[in-house]
This record gives structure tokens, C-alpha cells and sequence, in this order.
């Protein structure tokens, strides 16, 4: 039996939305932790990103969050152990820039033999640390564009005293 051109044609337009939906990527909780800030700081200044503590200093498991095999640029600013910030402009990151012009970063790991540029699905550049301008060990998740923050990845899934499972959903992202 032959499939109407018309029937044919709604299929294919039907199929146009996908690639939409298809092109975010889960973002996970890179080890077990608690969210300690999103949108806004306890002092109520805006933060515009998640972070995420295990409370242990050089912990194991800074990991890209994103779970896709993505390019990571890392940059390394601070070679040392810093669990309690050592200033601003001083964190390591981990970044991956999108086709839409957005780039997600990772900051205040400690550096360790996985601090390297790579194609990855969630490895591994440090351990969880507190690099820059940062009051103790934790990882930052941040998705900007040209500056501007993005909290719309994360808000509807992700809240300030909630505890992660290693790859429990942080958000979306790509």
C-alpha cells in the first residue's frame, strides 16, 4: 500500500522539531554532594550558576558534568592544593563552547595528571577544590553567552540545599 505524499510530508515536518529537543545535553552532579548556591548567594547578590559540594577538599570526581563526548579546554591558573580560595582570576577551568554560541565552564578544581584538553563524556580534569575566589572546595557550573549568565538550565530542576547523587540531573545545557 502507498503512504500519501501528504501523510509523507506531515511525517517529515513532524521529524523538523527534533533536532531541537535532541540537542540538549544532561548535565549531572559530577559526585555526591549538596547544591550550596544557584541563582543567588545567601547574601542575596546574584550568582547565576550552580554549585555543588561534597565538603571535602582534593576529593576525587571533578569530573565534566556534561554527559556527551564534548571538546574541554582546560586552563590551569593554580597548580597547588587550594581548598579556601586564593583570589580572583585564579580558578582552574574547564570549558566547552557550543555551536549556539554558549559555553559552559567549570571552575575551582585542583590540578592533577587529568588537567588536559580532551574530548570527553565526563572525565575527569582535577579534584574538587576551591581555586579563585572561592570560601571552600566545590564545583561551579556556569552557562553563559557574551557575559551574560543563563540560569534557565538548571532552575526548574535544581535547588539550593538539595543533595546529588554522583550523575543525578543538575539541568540542561547545549
Amino acid at each position: 500500500m502507498r503512504t500519501p505524499l501528504k501523510t509523507t510530508l506531515a511525517a517529515l515536518a513532524s521529524l523538523a522539531l527534533i533536532p531541537a529537543a535532541a540537542s540538549a545535553y544532561t548535565v549531572g552532579s559530577p559526585f555526591p554532594g549538596t547544591v550550596t548556591a544557584t541563582t543567588y548567594y545567601s547574601s542575596g547578590t546574584f550568582h547565576g550558576a550552580v554549585d555543588i559540594s561534597s565538603g571535602r577538599c582534593n576529593y576525587w570526581g571533578a569530573e565534566t558534568a556534561v554527559q556527551a563526548s564534548l571538546s574541554w579546554n582546560v586552563t590551569i591558573n593554580t597548580s597547588g592544593v587550594v581548598c579556601n580560595g586564593n583570589g580572583s582570576g585564579n580558578q582552574n577551568e574547564a570549558k566547552h563552547t557550543f555551536s549556539n554560541g554558549y559555553t559552559f565552564r567549570q571552575w575551582h578544581f585542583i590540578k592533577t595528571s587529568d588537567s588536559y584538553d580532551r574530548t570527553c563524556n565526563r572525565c575527569q580534569v582535577g579534584n574538587e577544590g576551591g581555586t579563585g575566589n572561592a570560601t571552600g572546595a566545590h564545583s561551579h557550573f556556569q552557562y553563559d553567552k557574551a557575559g551574560t549568565k543563563n540560569t534557565s538550565w538548571y532552575s526548574p530542576y535544581t535547588s539550593k540545599g538539595e543533595f546529588l547523587d554522583r550523575d543525578e540531573l543538575v539541568g540542561y545545557v547545549g
